[in-house]
C-alpha cells in the first residue's frame, strides 16, 4: 500500500510539472495497464510509467523536474533518436517517461538496456489519447488500448487477460 501511495504522489507531481511546461502525456507501460486491468496501480511495481510524444518535448524538462524535487536517475538516447529519461521520486519510486516518435504508418519508442547499452525499438500501432480517471485525476490514455497494451506485451498473454475482465469495467474512458 506504501508503494500506490508514493506512486500516486509521484504521478500528480509529474502532471503539475508536465502541465506546468505544456507537455501532454498519457499513462504508459506498466501503469496504463494497471489502470486497465485494475484500476489502480500495480502494487508490486516499482515505478510510475508514462508517454510523451517528442513533438512536445521541452529542453527544459529535466530542470523543471529537478525544481520539483525529481533529481534525473538516468537518460537514455537522444532527442532525435530514442529518448528515455527517468527520474527519481521518494521512497525508491521512479518516474519513467518514454518518448515517442511517429512514422507513417506505426510509433515508437526507444530502449535501452542499462548494463550493456544496447538499443531497443518497440512499435506501436498509430493511436489517440482519451481522457480517464485515473487514481483521482483526470488523465490521458491510449484510446485504442488493447493495441497500445499488445504492442507492449505479448498478444497472448493480452488475450487471457481480456478473458479475466469483467464486462462492466469501471476504468473506462471519459
Amino acid at each position: 500500500m506504501a508503494f500506490r501511495k508514493s506512486a500516486k504522489e509521484l504521478l500528480q507531481l509529474a502532471a503539475k510539472t508536465l502541465k506546468k511546461l505544456g507537455v501532454r502525456f498519457w499513462l504508459s507501460s506498466g501503469t496504463c495497464l494497471g489502470w486497465y486491468r485494475q484500476c489502480s496501480i500495480i502494487p508490486y511495481s516499482k515505478d510510475v510509467d508514462l508517454g510523451v510524444f517528442i513533438q512536445d518535448y521541452k529542453s527544459n524538462i529535466i530542470a523543471a523536474f529537478r525544481d520539483a524535487g525529481l533529481p534525473l536517475k538516468h537518460k537514455f538516447g537522444k532527442v532525435e533518436d530514442s529518448l528515455e529519461l527517468s527520474f527519481q521520486g521518494k521512497d525508491d519510486v521512479k518516474l519513467d517517461i518514454f518518448f515517442f516518435y511517429e512514422e507513417t504508418d506505426h510509433m515508437w519508442n526507444g530502449g535501452t538496456q542499462a548494463k550493456t547499452g544496447k538499443k531497443f525499438k518497440y512499435l506501436f500501432p498509430k493511436f489517440t489519447l482519451c481522457w480517464t480517471e485515473f487514481v483521482d485525476m483526470k488523465v490521458h490514455v491510449p484510446c485504442e488500448t488493447i493495441e497500445y497494451i499488445e504492442a507492449n506485451y505479448d498478444a497472448a498473454w493480452v488475450r487471457e487477460l481480456k478473458q479475466g475482465l469483467p464486462v462492466d469495467r469501471v476504468c473506462t474512458s471519459l
